[in-house]
């Protein structure tokens, strides 16, 4: 039986009722090198009944963008993640300017899935500087996208309904679409949980774990993208400039704080779980199940 393909409009390129492939939201390169045997497969903590054969994946992209993102991602695991994974203790690899556009290109996946596939901070009032953050991020990214692809941008005005002035500020969002975003208010950090002062027992139980999701700062001056995996903390972070705040938490020992913080919370909140984590591993026999899989890897 043939896979039924989805059809719908790209989350990049705008195009629709186009073929949209079934896109990894963390890339599958990371999911390949974290994979401890060939056929292993991903389980969410909270949930083990859910397997993943190789990460979650969505019916988000067409197959042009799927493949513009795809040569950045080899650019990271050839130039930064290999390099990282065969000397772990060592300083991390130069961040090249492809390599942070990958870490904007995650990132802005991981964001958009949270606010329009999971409808994350419905009815919380940061949920509009989260949608300024995933616009900021999209328009750098499309815009990079045409300039590569040496094509117009094929982004459809919505004009039904608009008043003059709407109309008018998609006439500047069009324009500001063929040259590259500013991006200011954008940066991004790789850590190793080392270098953000965790144990060695803390990185061998983040080895195996591979997350994205956002989440913002006390101060509420910054928004933070964050995701993990092999001993690798990213985040990338939305510095809001209009705050008064903005100078006193903009420091990046400000932000290097929060980022400890949210893996501490995630460390905390698997703790907290994990008895019922345990229980659920029980039922119906799963805990065999696994075990019976691997038993003859071990």
């Amino acid at each position: 039986m043939s896979k039924v393909k989805n059809r719908g409009d790209c989350a990049l390129c705008k195009n629709k009722n186009i073929e949209l492939m079934q896109s990894h939201i963390i890339p599958k390169a990371i999911y390949k090198r974290t994979k401890a045997y060939e056929n292993s497969r991903f389980r969410e903590f909270y949930e083990p009944k859910n397997i993943y054969q190789d990460g979650e994946k969505k019916p988000m992209l067409c197959h042009d963008c799927e493949e513009f993102f795809s040569k950045y991602e080899t650019k990271f695991s050839n130039l930064f993640l290999d390099k990282y994974l065969k000397n772990p203790a060592d300083e991390l690899p130069e961040i090249s300017n492809d390599i942070e556009f990958y870490i904007l290109t995650v990132a802005w996946r991981i964001l958009y899935d949270d606010l329009y596939i999971y409808g994350s901070f419905i009815n919380n009032i940061e949920r509009k500087s989260f949608e300024e953050y995933e616009q900021k991020l999209w328009r750098y990214i499309y815009g990079r996208y045409i300039k590569e692809n040496g094509q117009e941008s094929s982004y459809d005005m919505k004009t039904d309904g608009k008043c003059f002035g709407e109309l008018i500020a998609q006439i500047e969002e069009q324009k500001n679409i063929k040259s590259l975003e500013e991006m200011s208010e954008v940066s991004s950090y790789i850590y190793t949980l080392g270098q953000l002062g965790f144990t060695e027992s803390v990185t061998k139980l983040f080895d195996s774990m591979i997350f994205g999701y956002s989440f913002y700062d006390d101060s509420h001056t910054k928004y933070y993208i964050i995701s993990g995996y092999k001993g690798l903390i990213i985040s990338t972070v939305y510095h809001k400039k209009g705050s008064l705040l903005w100078k006193v938490f903009n420091s990046k020992a400000n932000i290097k704080e929060n980022i400890i913080n949210e893996v501490n919370y995630i460390i905390e909140d698997m703790r907290q779980k994990y008895p019922v984590v345990q229980t659920k591993l029980n039922e119906n026999g799963l805990r065999d199940k696994i075990k019976k899989r691997y038993e003859d890897k071990i």
